[in-house]
């Protein structure tokens, strides 16, 4: 099962049991009745207990949104450590490839290579808080020639 719940499969106006429900979301049902405990709206006087669409919908939205992680313009999300952090030594490695940009620092903490995706009209101002290195990637790679014999 996935580990996020997808929202495709949910109809707003349809009522769900606790099954049908956790086939709908891609989660198991464990997963809904933990949801329930934990303030998903439910009809649970009858039995079946009974989810609404929208509400389920709603729940699983405030629950990505609570999960999002605000961090400034000069900082990075560090996946080890799970926090926002500053790259070592402000220095950072600006890779482009055409119209992409990515960001590339260690963190200071942890050691831990970081990426950060980033505007193109953003790497002036990044370059005024950063050591930025600039590298392009958007020329083809060329093969390595092959070695001669001796």
């Amino acid at each position: 099962m996935p580990k996020s719940a997808s929202l495709i499969g949910i109809k707003s106006v349809y009522c769900y049991t606790i099954q049908e429900a956790a086939e709908a979301t891609g989660v198991a049902d464990r997963t809904i009745r933990a949801w329930i405990k934990a303030g998903l709206p439910s009809m649970t006087k009858e039995r079946p207990t009974l989810l609404r669409g929208d509400a389920l919908i709603a729940f699983i939205k405030a629950q990505r949104k609570a999960r999002k992680r605000k961090i400034g313009q000069d900082e990075f999300y560090c996946l080890k450590c799970r926090a926002a952090r500053k790259p070592a030594g402000r220095m950072v490695e600006c890779e482009t490839n055409g119209v992409r940009v990515r960001l590339i620092a260690i963190c200071d903490t942890c050691e831990t290579i970081m990426h950060k995706p980033v505007a193109i009209a953003e790497i002036q101002k990044l370059a005024e808080v950063f050591d930025l290195a600039i590298r392009d990637r958007s020329e083809p790679m060329k093969p390595l020639a092959a070695k001669q014999p001796l």
